[in-house]
């Protein structure tokens, strides 16, 4: 019967699964499909139950994800076959056989003691197995970069008697280090697999039902009706809409893949330049990372390592992703109306109210999500019931209704979203892993309090260039866990507090995926626009100025007080800051400026930067000086319009 369902391209409703895993079209498909509903269905089962232990939970999770992944990705992306072959089946086999066995061996290790006692021969080849599926699970799905930096740590772990200075370490025999990352829960099965195993899952699987009832649709609709009419219409529907399904998926390619293609083809029809387009909707997609109430995968790690509540984080989040979608809003409209451009016809589109009324309902579980998180429900318990809430909201309307063949579907779709980063976040395990057996973390805290001299905004400067080095090539939450592991200590030592330090790194993680030579993202979005890549990531730079000020603003400013009033201050006078910046960058307003005046509001830009960070200096005196300069740039704004005319 499930073959019956399912033809391999399978797309249902608005659910679509990932376009880089094999269409299956045999037999094969039947396995697949049974273990992706499955894990699902065992992973809902937990949330309302006591799970088991630790490392029997994430030894079930890894022993379906780790073989799902190595049948649905191919070996190489040039042999892209329909289905799996024989050595696909046996890397999955070794896979299941791994993990089985540290299911089944779970209570046998606790009673042991790692470092001291003896490794069995099975435990240690089992070990190494896991290990080396869990690589190569990764550089099928995400690319060799992050195995490469794997063997860099292990390598590091094994001879850290040949490094030098600080970073000399006595080294550990591979069979300490297999003990570690397989019998131990501080190794594989540490923290971060922990939360891919619950409650990552299941928000991922939140935001499949989501899209399976309409509500990426909803979105877009709604993103029309509130900015569709404006001057360059399509792209502030582009910059909406991001924010909006970023709520859904916290993933910037996925936000591209979805909205770009409808949005960068009207942008390009409208008059912007294809490179221009595609920027614009990348960048905007990547803020969907740094959208609450999901924010991607990085914040429930964050909220691990910081021991900070998930909804503490969020709504401190809310405030400085407001402030990146206005930096874009704002690029966008003084570009639209350098262009001559208009909005889209209004009399065609739909209202926010016609919008709300025929779909509004799919907005119910993210508000019942946000309340049950207000309510300090644990984030597994939270998303998991909100998946229930979507199936049982989809029955308002008959158009969101699901049926058994949505639902299986949906299940299944849960499961592979789910693929596409168990083994990425498996991987990063190991390299934490490394980083606190070894001490690394404590010295390369040393190492950075040394070179930035103690101060704090070279400090940040530096975790900035690190994630740039780091982030080539890697997603956005390994580039946010390693630099975290490496860099969060050093910036909290100089009296940056813990939440400040880890958005810091979190919102720079986000250039990894835009920033040349190797953006990802931007990527994507180029090749839907068909248009230059490294031209599209440098404009993704240029648009997405906010993701390189925020940070220093986390730390200086009030942006992130508990006073209220403050940070409603700062948030204002950010809208100010980012308001100016395009106008001078572009130096275009109502007419095109003179140098004059560009220059004139280039300063006016870093007083009302200098005002946000008052915390360091005198913030009445900047006050002061916007005002005086913002009357000069007035001033000089009459006088281009005079000229201009």
């Amino acid at each position: 019967m499930l073959g019956n369902f399912y033809n391999g391209t399978m797309s249902l409703r608005n659910i679509t699964f990932p376009s880089e895993q094999r269409k299956i079209a045999d037999w094969q498909r039947i396995p697949i499909t049974i273990a992706s509903i499955a894990i699902t269905l065992i992973t809902l089962y937990y949330a309302f139950n006591i799970t088991p232990g630790q490392i029997q939970m994430r030894s079930m999770h890894l022993m379906f994800m780790l073989p799902l992944t190595l049948l649905l990705y191919p070996a190489f992306k040039s042999s892209h076959k329909t289905s799996p072959s024989a050595l696909d089946w046996g890397f999955a086999l070794a896979a299941m056989s791994a993990f089985i066995w540290s299911f089944t061996s779970a209570d046998r290790w606790l009673d042991r003691f790692v470092g001291f006692d003896p490794v069995p021969n099975t435990d240690f080849i089992f070990g190494c197995i896991a290990m080396l599926t869990i690589f190569e699970a990764t550089r099928r799905t995400v690319g060799a970069t992050i195995v490469i930096l794997n063997l860099i740590f292990i390598f590091y772990a094994l001879y850290g008697n040949l490094f030098p200075g600080i970073l000399e370490h006595k080294g550990i025999s591979i069979v300490e280090l297999v003990e570690t990352m397989y019998m131990d829960v501080e190794g594989i099965f540490n923290f971060i697999t922990g939360i891919m195993a619950t409650f990552i899952f299941t928000f991922l699987l939140f935001g499949v039902f989501l899209r399976m009832t309409g509500g990426d649709k909803v979105f877009t609709e709604l993103a029309s009706a509130i900015a569709g009419h404006r001057r360059g219409g399509p792209a502030k529907v582009a910059v909406v809409s991001s924010a909006l399904m970023g709520m859904l998926s916290g993933s910037s390619i996925s936000n591209v893949s979805t909205t770009g293609t409808m949005t960068i083809p009207m942008m390009k029809k409208l008059g912007f330049k294809n490179y221009e387009a595609a920027a614009i909707e990348v960048v905007s997609s990547v803020g969907g990372g740094l959208m609450p109430p999901l924010m991607g995968t990085g914040v429930f790690i964050m909220a691990s390592l910081t021991n900070i509540p998930l909804v503490t984080i969020l709504i401190y989040s809310t405030a400085p992703a407001i402030l990146y979608y206005a930096a874009i809003y704002f690029y966008t409209d003084i570009k639209a109306a350098e262009y001559g451009m208009k909005g889209m016809d209004k009399s065609k589109l739909k209202s926010a109210w016609q919008v709300l009324k025929n779909g509004g309902h799919v907005f119910i579980p993210v508000v019942i999500l946000i309340i049950l998180l207000l309510m300090k429900f644990t984030p597994y318990l939270a998303s998991t019931a909100c998946v229930v809430m979507t199936i049982v909201i989809s029955y308002a309307k008959k158009a969101t209704r699901l049926n058994w063949r949505q639902m299986l579907t949906a299940l299944e779709g849960g499961a592979r979203s789910a693929a596409t980063i168990s083994a990425l976040l498996a991987s990063a395990a190991i390299i934490y892993a490394v980083t606190v057996q070894t001490g690394l973390l404590i010295k390369v805290t040393s190492i950075l309090i040394t070179y930035s001299g103690g101060s704090a905004v070279i400090a940040i400067i530096l975790i900035g260039l690190m994630s740039y080095v780091i982030g080539m090539g890697l997603p956005v939450t390994a580039a946010y866990v390693i630099i975290a592991a490496l860099g969060a200590g050093a910036l909290q030592d100089m009296g940056i507090s813990i939440l400040a330090a880890h958005l810091i790194i979190f919102w720079f993680a986000q250039d990894s995926t835009i920033t040349p030579p190797i953006c990802m993202t931007a990527i994507v979005g180029a090749r839907i626009a068909e248009a230059p890549p490294m031209r599209t990531g440098w404009e993704c730079v240029k648009i997405a100025k906010a993701l390189y000020i925020l940070p220093f603003m986390f730390t200086f400013s009030s942006l992130l007080d508990e006073n209220w009033l403050e940070v409603i201050y700062d948030f204002c006078i950010g809208i100010a800051l980012f308001a100016v910046i395009p106008i001078a960058s572009i130096g275009y307003w109502r007419w095109y400026l003179s140098w004059k005046t560009r220059i004139a509001l280039f300063i006016l830009a870093a007083a009302l930067f200098g005002t946000t960070i008052g915390d360091a200096l005198d913030s009445g005196l900047w006050v002061l000086f916007s005002i005086a300069i913002g009357a000069v740039c007035f001033f000089l704004l009459k006088h281009d319009k005079r000229a201009f005319e």
